[in-house]
């Protein structure tokens, strides 16, 4: 572990770096927003007035395990939006920290965990989302991130209860989803670990359940939630639907776009796992940021914070590969541009760069890390070879039967 210890200009530097993500903090923390009018004040005040009682209601559409953090302010004697923002400044700089030391130990550079550690606090969709915006994207993703950290030290269970925690408090967790099959095809995680999943979520509503709301209210809130924006098939992310039209059939292009989603992701997870090779903690990453892509790319009704999950890994990815170092900016400035059409107001105007312009990035983003993911795979040092089992019986029997066609031949 020492060449990961500090020396004092080591100190120095990352004193500078927290305390000017600090101050862009301090000085956006005074921004009050629309979601901030129109739900968690609102939400807080009832929580204030009826206290633990209120969870019985449906008057909130998030995880209840946010709404418990919300109840948790509530009874705090100072102003709700500070607590609020606070909190979540907080989880951005732990966050940072989790990047930082997991960029030096898989780089094995202290100076490329110190980057990481600044880029996640200077990175404008992090700061925007929770002290500009009031929003909790960060607690989800910070869980994410440990669950790679855990995943990078080969502790799949304890990997996996973090990605379960953040399935308590986000369903955009299951953008990422489809890397952990991956991984369970791979034998990187057994299949007991994704109870995990269901078993902390089942959790994480019973004292929800307690108070008096229905269980099947409180298993369902998910997809209640998913059931509301669907206006458009996009909200001001940068999607396929920015570019063929977010505006028409929407009826039929959202159950449309749904099942093509599905169908997309399980020919993928299909062809990945026709191969054995080496899982590294580089193509780990690398598949995560593809799914992080690829998912809301295709699915209906993306809110414009959605892409933020994707900056993360692509911050961590650039770290893991300097020849990449543009896909996290091109991505964030995709992120921020859809972040700044809903907090600059612009309703039915369109923003200067036009989201057909994003989503067309996007998919560059996407091909180029899917071409990546390609090349590893087909690349003959990282192939293993496939066992009998998988290869089946029916080969063997084949060859057999073949031997035995020539004895009777002859």
């Amino acid at each position: 572990m020492k060449k990961y210890q500090l020396d004092w200009a080591d100190i120095l530097y990352l004193a500078a770096l927290t305390a000017i993500g600090l101050a862009i903090r301090v000085i956006l923390r005074v921004v009050t927003t629309m979601d901030w009018e129109m739900y968690w004040d609102p939400w807080i005040s009832d929580l204030k007035e009826m206290g633990f009682s209120y969870l019985a209601t449906d008057r909130y559409d998030y995880a209840p395990s946010f709404v418990y953090i919300l109840w948790v302010i509530s009874k705090l004697p100072i102003n709700p939006m500070t607590a609020y923002k606070s909190i979540h400044i907080v989880l951005d700089f732990a966050a940072a920290g989790v990047m930082g030391r997991m960029a030096a130990e898989v780089t094995g550079s202290k100076s490329k965990g110190i980057c990481a550690y600044g880029v996640m606090l200077l990175v404008p969709t992090i700061w925007a989302d929770s002290a500009l915006w009031a929003q909790c994207d960060i607690i989800f993703m910070l869980f994410v991130l440990l669950c790679f950290y855990c995943l990078f030290r080969e502790k799949p269970g304890t990997a996996m209860f973090f990605y379960g925690m953040a399935f308590a408090f986000k369903l955009q967790s299951l953008f990422i989803f489809p890397f952990l099959v991956i991984l369970w095809v791979n034998k990187k995680i057994k299949i007991q670990h994704f109870l995990w999943i269901p078993g902390l979520y089942f959790l994480s509503i019973i004292p929800a359940w307690i108070a008096g709301r229905p269980l099947i209210e409180l298993i369902n809130i998910y997809m209640a939630q998913g059931a509301q924006d669907v206006w458009s098939l996009s909200i001001k992310w940068a999607n396929i639907y920015q570019i063929i039209g977010n505006k028409y059939f929407l009826l039929e292009y959202a159950e449309a776009g749904t099942w093509l989603i599905l169908g997309i992701l399980m020919c993928i997870m299909f062809a990945m796992a026709q191969k054995r090779y080496r899982i590294t903690n580089e193509f780990t990453v690398q598949t995560a940021l593809f799914f992080a892509i690829l998912t809301p790319y295709i699915l209906p009704h993306m809110h414009e914070r959605y892409g933020c999950l994707a900056d993360i890994l692509a911050i961590l990815y650039a770290v893991m590969n300097r020849k990449r170092f543009y896909i996290p900016i091109v991505q964030i400035l995709i992120s921020f541009n859809c972040y700044m059409a809903y907090l600059s107001h612009l309703g039915a105007k369109e923003p200067a760069i036009y989201y057909g312009v994003w989503a067309l990035a996007e998919l560059g983003l996407l091909v180029i890390v899917g071409l990546d993911i390609w090349n590893f795979m087909t690349d003959k040092e990282n192939q293993l070879p496939i066992p009998e089992a998988v290869m089946g019986n029916g080969g063997s029997r084949g060859a057999n039967g073949g031997k035995e066609r020539k004895r009777q031949h002859g």
